[in-house]
């Protein structure tokens, strides 16, 4: 049995803020659930391989990769190859629509403040996405939708056949 770690935030500040998010209207996002659970490698060629369709970002050294999930196979391939990245603390995140551009911001970087490309979330009225937590121990799901405005209908999203059980 799977025990998955289930929690309702209420601080939605502190979490944007704990995240390292930018996100250009917080106020739209209703709902906060997290459940718990370096790259040196290049994944173009995966996804050439499984004709992946993605585009590369390269804002700074580091590469951004964008791709367009069709159906549900092609999302279990992309998360069984890419979601080591979020173990090594990288920016991961999933959305249903282009909510993500990258723009230059000023950040406070430990005692100093610094120009940088980042990414940007932009939110609609009707919008969900997922960004990882702490080293690859589990994940957030922001959102405003009605399907998720209850702990029950998110955990209605898992499956029921005893191999999760929540606790709080």
């Amino acid at each position: 049995m799977l025990n998955v770690y289930f929690e309702k935030h209420i601080d939605h500040t502190k979490v944007i803020k704990d995240r390292y998010l930018y996100i250009d209207q917080p106020e739209r996002i209703d709902f906060i659930y997290s459940m718990d659970g370096i790259p040196d490698e290049e994944v173009e060629p995966f996804f050439q391989k499984n004709n992946l369709s993605y585009t590369k970002f390269r804002p700074n050294k580091h590469p951004y990769y964008s791709v367009q999930v069709n159906h549900a196979r092609e999302l279990e391939l992309l998360l069984d190859e890419t979601y080591w990245y979020a173990a090594a603390n990288d920016f991961y995140f999933l959305s249903f629509t282009h909510l993500l551009t990258f723009e230059q911001r000023m950040i406070k970087e430990w005692f100093f403040k610094k120009e940088r490309i980042v990414p940007v979330i932009h939110t609609t009225e009707e919008m969900s996405f997922i960004t990882i937590a702490h080293d690859f121990s589990g994940y957030y799901l922001f959102t405003n939708e009605d399907c998720f405005d209850t702990e029950e209908k998110v955990k209605s999203v898992f499956p029921d056949d005893g191999t999760i059980e929540f606790y709080i």
